[in-house]
């Protein structure tokens, strides 16, 4: 889709983390929006500061855990805006730490935010893209869907699964109008799962796979749609290497997780979301 301006998307999550980078990177491009998030998770500001950019913006609550709320979020995208051209899956949660102490209601929540609702909603707008002829998905995974996550078993579970499900979309429907895309993020700074632990991290220049400002997931989303790319890894160092590697040997890579560097640098974050759940309840 070569041509943005005057399209119109719906992103969910919109109200913390990527989601307002991602809505200010399609705005920029001239991008009307369709923001959705948790009840509790106010998107007005944000709303009011993409209005100011000359683009049409509505916004409302929805629960993406619960069927009809997704089936009612996709009607309310088009009467509010028109045809939707563009879907942001981006909502999602995550739950660290040991997974032997994860609890159910936590896996449920983690697969059906991160994986069925991503699913589901792209099954409920791509037949409007198709008889229309136009339309693009861009889901938002993560680089924990590409290589193995020690203390983040369930959210990289997800984020594989997200991985599968767009590349399999791509292979079903290359000969179509609606395009597919996964992003793949690794550490972002100040937002998401990593940016609310990293004041209580330390030295961040320890991390070995480096961080990577939000804004950037912005513009991998926007270059994703424009060159209908079927992947795009966002981390700040060079990590394909790494990921073919795990791809032929996953024993070695296992075993490179278990580096002295990478295992001091887990537990620092293991003991870092530790003292941030301490001083705040885990985020949806």
């Amino acid at each position: 889709m070569k041509e943005l301006r005057g399209r119109n998307a719906l992103v969910t999550g919109a109200g913390g983390g990527l989601g307002g980078y991602i809505a200010r990177a399609l705005a920029v491009e001239g991008v009307n929006l369709a923001l959705t998030d948790l009840p509790e998770a106010s998107v007005d500001g944000l709303a009011a500061e993409l209005r100011g950019r000359g683009v049409e913006v509505k916004h409302a609550p929805s629960d993406l855990t619960d069927p009809e709320d997704r089936r009612r979020l996709s009607a309310w995208a088009e009467e509010a805006l028109g045809p939707i051209d563009i879907l942001v899956n981006n909502a999602g949660v995550e739950f660290g730490g040991p997974f032997v102490e994860t609890d159910a209601e936590a896996l449920e929540l983690t697969v059906t935010v991160n994986l069925l609702a991503t699913m589901d909603l792209t099954r409920l707008v791509m037949p409007g893209m198709q008889q229309r002829g136009r339309g693009h998905v861009v889901n938002i995974a993560s680089l924990a869907g590409k290589l193995p996550s020690p203390q983040l078993a369930s959210y990289s579970a997800s984020k594989h699964g997200v991985v599968g499900f767009t590349g399999s979309l791509r292979g079903e429907f290359s000969e179509g109008p609606v395009g597919f895309s996964a992003i793949c993020p690794g550490f972002v700074s100040r937002v998401g799962m990593y940016g609310r632990i990293e004041p209580h991290l330390g030295d961040a220049s320890e991390n070995p796979m480096g961080t990577v400002p939000p804004e950037d997931v912005g513009t991998a989303v926007v270059r994703a749609i424009r060159e209908d790319r079927g992947e795009i890894i966002v981390n700040a160092r060079p990590v394909k290497p790494l990921i073919l590697l795990n791809g032929v040997a996953p024993k070695l890579v296992a075993r490179l997780g278990r580096l002295r560097r990478v295992r001091d640098f887990s537990d620092r974050m293991r003991r870092a979301r530790e003292r941030y759940e301490e001083a705040s309840p885990p985020q949806r």
